[in-house]
C-alpha cells in the first residue's frame, strides 16, 4: 500500500535486508538531499504508525486491518503538510 502511495518512494524491504539500518541506508542513498529529506519523513511516518499499531495490538488487544492502519499514515502524512506547508509526494 505505501510504495504503491508514494510512487514507489517507500520500498518494500528485500528479503536480504536483514537490518532496517540497512534497508533505510539503501534507499535512501542513490536520491538528492530533498528526496532523502521527504522519503525519510515518509519512512519515519510508516514506521511509528506501524509501532504504535504493535502497541495498540499488545496492549489494548485492538487489531486494525492494513488498509486501516494506511489511512493512519496518510492522515499523519497530511497533518505534516497542513502544519508545514510542504508537500512530501509531488
Amino acid at each position: 500500500l505505501i510504495s504503491n502511495w508514494t510512487g514507489g518512494m517507500v520500498p518494500v524491504p528485500d528479503i536480504q535486508d536483514v537490518a532496517a539500518e540497512v534497508w533505510w541506508l539503501r534507499v535512501l542513498s542513490p536520491l538528492t538531499k530533498k528526496q532523502q529529506r521527504s522519503t525519510a519523513a515518509l519512512l519515519m511516518y510508516t514506521t511509528w504508525n506501524i509501532w504504535k499499531e504493535h502497541n495498540r495490538c499488545v496492549f489494548e488487544s485492538k487489531l486494525l486491518q492494513p488498509s486501516q492502519g494506511f489511512e493512519l499514515i496518510k492522515e499523519e502524512v497530511n497533518l505534516r503538510r497542513v502544519a508545514c506547508g510542504i508537500q512530501l509526494l509531488e
